[in-house]
């Protein structure tokens, strides 16, 4: 099977932008899911990362290609942050704008300067790899074995995008420099490029379904502590029924309760 540029590209730039415009749907259907928010940032990114590559096949400046990876090194801070914000903890993203700020300024430099090929792989693979990984480990590290199918999906995309973020640099080093993605021929790697395809499509869709499907758990957890609250305040009040239907008839001493005092008919 051979897929050329335009097609992959178009390809490519349909599914972020559909990842991208459902994402946005829910979160205005469900605004208490913060992590709808992060990723459909992110998957915007990623699209306009994917329009940038595309063109700079028809005006190849290294600003494009800057502007490509700094992107996407960005949106898969975000979609690792909101993932960090699905399970309750705290989304760094100030400080993935800095880790970004910094990426692009080094890689600006390497292109600028005409760094050898293997300095420039091994920097994307420096900085991609451990950010696709993070939303792996994010995910996997919360005991939630109700999750289980949302997770598998999310692992399979996430460990195919973090092995595609150094196969440039393991190609480079085997002297096959013309397979990477952002270097390459395309006609010689179609099979490499549906891999990387597929693994951000299941990524998109896992991260989704984690979301839905941990919204729907965390419900079914409330509901059950609310039915809980209720019932053991029903209880509560059966047992308290018979106490406060007894009238009190003597004190402690045996005298009889004073009876409530009543005004006398009349003039006195």
């Amino acid at each position: 099977m051979k897929i050329d540029v335009a097609t992959f590209q178009t390809v490519w730039l349909i599914t972020f932008l559909c990842s991208a415009l459902i994402t946005t749907a829910l979160s205005r259907m469900f605004a208490q899911v913060t992590a709808f928010r992060f990723w459909a940032v992110g998957f915007y990114l990623l699209a306009t990362a994917t329009a940038c590559f595309a063109l700079h096949k028809f005006w190849p400046n290294d600003l494009l290609l800057v502007a490509t990876a700094t992107l996407a090194l960005q949106s898969r801070i975000l979609i690792w942050s909101g993932t960090r914000h699905l399970f309750g903890a705290s989304a760094p993203w100030r400080a993935g704008l800095v880790v970004t700020a910094v990426f692009c300024l080094l890689y600006g430099s390497m292109l600028a300067w005409h760094a050898p090929l293997v300095a420039r792989a091994g920097l994307l693979a420096l900085f991609f790899a451990p950010g696709r990984a993070a939303t792996l480990y994010e995910v996997y590290r919360r005991r939630r074995p109700q999750l289980g199918a949302a997770r598998m999906l999310v692992a399979v995309g996430s460990v195919i995008v973090t092995l595609n973020a150094i196969v440039p640099l393991v190609l480079v080093l085997l002297d096959r420099a013309n397979m990477t993605l952002l270097y390459g021929n395309p006609r010689t790697t179609s099979a490499l490029y549906a891999v990387v395809l597929a693994g951000d499509l299941l990524l998109a869709i896992g991260l989704i379904v984690l979301a839905l499907h941990h919204l729907i758990v965390e419900r079914d957890m409330l509901a059950t502590l609310d039915r809980g609250a209720l019932g053991r305040l029903a209880e509560a009040r059966e047992m308290r029924g018979p106490c406060e239907s007894r009238a009190p008839h003597s004190d402690a001493l045996g005298h009889d309760a004073a009876a409530p005092c009543q005004s006398l008919p009349g003039p006195v």
